[in-house]
């Protein structure tokens, strides 16, 4: 007979873990039915729902909806120079073509712009675009979501940046859909790689265009940009996307989509939302963008160099140009520069960046590495854009000038020569690029080449070079002769001025 306490015991090794084991798997069960009415299937119908996907598309549709009518359709009427294949001859007449050289002919243009402010003071909507979009357009036309089309005006654009503000005025009531429109700025440094992100534009004339991706990598270094670091994505991004937002998953513009790389497959570029908002601030105060340089080139500190220095991160000084602010101050080729106004640099685009956000005549304080040891030196900005000595109206004038050529000279340095693989010349100035469709295209000039000669004068400078070609403006030349070293050959040719 089994008495009480085997009876117990039973209970406790046996009894008691298969009730456990029961418990749960009601339990189990009954999770799994609340699951699996969100989880609905109908095999034979074929329908299936899942919520948490579900949930994660409307959100990402709202998003959308509630950025889209921020954004704009920008259409461009441009004016260029083409030069006539039917000079002194018949067929001219037939095709209408006037008897000259050149002739002016319009293009078209397209490209995105969004709202960022709606000044009821001046009565006018700010937007955003690129530079490109808008430079040297002739009239520019703003489509917005509600199908209103504006007349808009350029208050200001930055080549360098790829950057331009926009103006509409008020007018058909468009104050009242823009400020309900204002796209939020968000903070593009707090971007990491793979962020989701959202482009919206118009390209190819498709209006009202939505592309995802990711970050895919920051501060991007494009070569003819120096200082900014652009937001490379995923997210496709093609002509006409040029001036549209970026935006994160909170619905905030990270940057404004432009397109640098021609013919690049799966790479997108934008220009960083905080940069865009720093150069804004400059073309509403100033109605352009003020620079500073120190009149240093500069090289990136590579691993050997680093060892060779005893340094870790900088920027390497390769020259200083003389009579410059940084030769003034004492700085000297072989410093390494680390720190600018107690803030570290890392490596050339962090030197780039903290000077040449201060306006012209800052004083900075600029910490180098020589020989091993640290010292200190008070440098005083000057201009980017213009030499020491030129005038404000002889550097807007030369701007200006270049923009309409479409063409970028640089002086030629030791390190542009190893670079490039230039030939050894006695002066003259690189031309650094050449806008599609511009003058300087269209006369036949090509990156690399570099410019011996106006007008058979020597040209030392890039701030020679222009002065002279303004000088010829002035003087209402219809064109220079330049005298050019292309690879091992010379040439000469003409750039038209009108």
């Amino acid at each position: 007979m089994i008495n009480r306490k085997e009876v117990i015991k039973i209970v406790k090794r046996f009894v008691l873990p298969v009730l456990i084991i029961l418990g749960l798997a009601f339990f189990v069960k009954a999770q799994f039915g609340k699951f699996q009415e969100g989880y609905k299937q109908n095999v034979e119908g074929k329908s299936y729902s899942f919520p948490t996907l579900e949930a994660i598309d409307n959100e990402r549709t709202k998003l959308i909806e509630s950025v889209s009518p921020g954004v704009a359709t920008v259409f461009t009427t441009q004016e260029i120079t083409v030069n006539n294949p039917f000079f002194d001859m018949p067929f001219g007449d037939f095709f209408g073509i006037p008897n000259t050289p050149q002739f002016k002919q319009k293009r078209q243009g397209l490209g995105s712009a969004f709202i960022v402010d709606v000044d009821y003071n001046k009565k006018v909507v700010y937007l955003l675009t690129n530079n490109h979009v808008v430079e040297n357009a002739k009239d520019i036309q703003v489509q917005f979501k509600n199908k209103m089309i504006l007349k808009g005006k350029v208050v200001g654009g930055d080549k360098l940046s790829d950057v331009a503000v926009l103006e509409v005025p008020f007018k058909k009531g468009i104050e009242d859909f823009a400020s309900k429109n204002v796209l939020k700025l968000g903070d593009s440094d707090q971007l990491k790689v793979g962020s989701t992100v959202i482009a919206i534009g118009a390209p190819l004339g498709l209006s009202d265009t939505v592309t995802i991706g990711i970050v895919s990598a920051k501060n991007r270094q494009i070569e003819d940009r120096p200082g900014e670091g652009f937001i490379q994505t995923d997210a496709a991004i093609n002509p006409g996307n040029s001036g549209g937002p970026l935006i994160n998953v909170r619905g905030e513009v990270v940057g404004i989509n432009t397109a640098i790389i021609a013919g690049a497959q799966g790479l997108g570029f934008a220009v960083p939302i905080n940069q865009a908002k720093w150069v804004m601030d400059q073309i509403l105060k100033y109605g352009k963008v003020k620079r500073s340089k120190i009149g240093v080139i500069i090289q990136p500190l590579t691993a050997d160099l680093a060892e060779h220095f005893g340094v870790n991160e900088g920027a390497l000084v390769s020259s200083v140009q003389p009579g410059g602010p940084a030769d003034k101050a004492g700085i000297k080729a072989g410093d390494i520069i680390v720190e600018v106004n107690g803030k570290k640099i890392s490596d050339i685009s962090d030197l780039q960046n903290q000077v040449m956000k201060n306006p012209p005549g800052s004083k900075l304080k600029i910490k180098v590495i020589r020989d091993g040891k640290e010292l200190t030196f008070d440098v005083v900005t000057v201009p980017l854009e213009s030499d020491e000595t030129a005038s404000t109206e002889e550097s807007g004038q030369a701007a200006n000038i270049e923009s309409a050529i479409g063409l970028i000279v640089k002086d030629i340095t030791p390190e542009l020569i190893k670079r490039y693989g230039l030939p050894k010349v006695d002066y003259g100035v690189l031309v650094y690029a050449v806008k599609e469709g511009s003058v300087a295209e269209e006369a036949g000039l090509q990156a690399g080449d570099i410019i011996l000669s106006v007008n058979k004068k020597p040209v030392r400078s890039a701030s020679e070079f222009w002065q002279i070609i303004s000088k010829a403006k002035n003087e209402k030349q219809d064109n220079v002769l330049l005298y050019i070293q292309r690879g091992d050959n010379r040439i000469y040719t003409t750039l038209p001025l009108r």
